[in-house]
């Protein structure tokens, strides 16, 4: 039987692993429908637009329970009152933002920092959207880079 991880150590992990390869497998041994939703938010931004302010992390106290590990798994139903769209649109700002800190203040405070980044839509180093797509199986955008612009003339050929 494999160890049951937290979706942070998860998401972690996997973007440690050294090979494309290796995380991928990695992620298709530990999918679970929680962490499908947390890296299609995270990762799906055209999608999945926050109903609360997402562009910095509201104050909150971290979970001091050490056994809370789990919590995210069971809280990760909630996401959908704080996306547009979703069940949260007929809450009050106030309400939907209170949801919001009590959720990060009662799950483990490492899955407290994978729900920063999830609403600040900031993708960890290590995994892009093709390595989520084939591991969890979803079909996130794959945003490529634009090379920049080069000034002047041409380089001759010759």
């Amino acid at each position: 039987m494999l160890p049951v991880f937290s979706l942070s150590e998860i998401v972690n992990k996997a973007a440690t692993l050294p090979t494309r390869e290796e995380k991928v497998l990695f992620l298709k041994q530990n999918n679970h429908q929680s962490l499908r939703t947390l890296m299609s938010v995270m990762f799906d931004k055209e999608n999945f637009q926050w109903n609360i302010p997402s562009d910095t992390v509201p104050p909150y106290t971290p979970s001091p329970h050490v056994e809370s590990q789990g919590m995210l798994y069971r809280q990760t139903r909630k996401i959908r009152y704080f996306i547009k769209g979703y069940d949260g649109d007929s809450l009050s700002q106030y309400r939907r933002e209170f949801l919001f800190i009590e959720l990060l203040e009662t799950i483990d405070k490492d899955d407290a920092k994978l729900m920063e980044k999830v609403l600040l839509q900031e993708p960890p180093e290590g995994l892009t959207a093709d390595i989520i797509n084939e591991g969890l199986g979803l079909n996130l955008p794959i945003v490529t880079k634009a090379e920049p612009k080069r000034r002047g003339r041409p380089p001759k050929n010759g």
